[in-house]
């Protein structure tokens, strides 16, 4: 079995997995542990799904097949560090990330409002600066670590030798691990351009910045809307933008400019990686012998899962 194939089914076992903790986090099975159900079913999925289980998987299944060390599995996973000019260009697409994650969001969800579909969501009650915290640990740090590591790092120590199909494989999984239709439209686009960032630097830090910045600020400012406080400007910031007529168009400005930027900024940085012989100056250039995506089995094992969590979250909130 080739490694790509190892890593696909790595992949589809990670997802399945996560799948079968959601459901039972569904049936209230948690509550006999006398834990906070939310906080423990992230804490297992994150760290021993996302986390220890493609990296224990890929040990047996690949690293010691090829007789590689951990230092050489852990490069697989694009566990190295970038230089400066690569960290800037990656600290300044993670800020317009904000803005076009926001966009994307509202536009995906207000769609599916309009075809009738509910959305019914918890949310945290920030009573305290300890919710914060523990917030910023489960929603920012830790999804940064190992979602990164297995969606993207993972992926790219089976797909990299692909080319250009490990940004489509990684974006695509990315949307489709959420296992519901709210996040799945959007979060295609943020996996697309972390994706890309990995492809273009071969390190997986630049996407563990972008996740980290993205979700911290999601946290941030739903903890703001709460508390006020002395960052209560951005609340009469935020209203002023989504419900008034200048706010409106200053947000679509702002989106269009933020937009172009991260374009601009994806292709400096593809250009250092061609210029520094990372990449081929074709941008869809693919290695003579690599498998077409149409016969990679576990790829499609993937898909029909992702799909038909996606679908089933979806006629769900059709009906209620």
């Amino acid at each position: 079995m080739t490694r790509r194939s190892s890593v696909g089914y790595i992949y589809f076992a990670v997802m399945l997995m996560a799948l079968l903790l959601r459901i039972s986090s569904a049936l209230d099975v948690y509550s006999a542990l006398n834990v906070d159900p939310d906080t423990f079913f992230s804490c297992i999925v994150q760290i021993l799904i996302f986390g220890v289980m493609p990296l224990a998987l890929y040990y047996f299944a690949v690293a010691r097949r090829e007789q590689t060390g951990l230092g050489r599995m852990f490069s697989d996973f694009g566990v190295r560090k970038i230089d400066g000019k690569d960290f800037l260009l990656a600290a300044a697409i993670a800020v317009c990330a904000i803005v076009i994650a926001s966009g994307f969001s509202y536009a995906w969800q207000f769609a599916l409002q309009l075809i009738g579909f509910t959305h019914v969501s918890s949310p945290t009650d920030y009573g305290s600066i300890g919710v914060l915290i523990r917030e910023i640990v489960i929603v920012a740090v830790l999804p940064a670590t190992f979602e990164e590591l297995s969606h993207r790092g993972l992926l790219y120590a089976g797909y990299k030798e692909s080319g250009w199909r490990f940004v489509i494989v990684s974006a695509l999984f990315f949307s489709l691990m959420h296992q519901n239709i709210v996040q799945t439209g959007y979060t295609f686009i943020d996996g697309l351009v972390i994706a890309l960032m990995m492809y273009y630097t071969g390190s997986i830090f630049p996407g563990m910045m972008l996740h980290f910045t993205n979700n911290f600020y999601s946290v941030f400012t739903g903890y703001v809307e709460q508390n006020g406080g002395p960052f209560n400007f951005i609340n009469i910031v935020d209203a002023w933008l989504s419900d008034t007529l200048p706010g409106i168009i200053v947000s679509i400005v702002a989106f269009v400019v933020c937009a172009c930027l991260l374009v601009v900024f994806l292709l400096m940085m593809r250009r250092r990686a061609v210029k520094c012989g990372r990449l081929a100056p074709e941008p869809f250039f693919s290695p003579e012998g690599t498998m077409p995506l149409y016969k990679d089995i576990p790829f499609w094992l993937t898909v029909a899962l992702g799909l038909a969590c996606a679908a089933f979250s979806f006629a769900w909130g059709m009906i209620r």
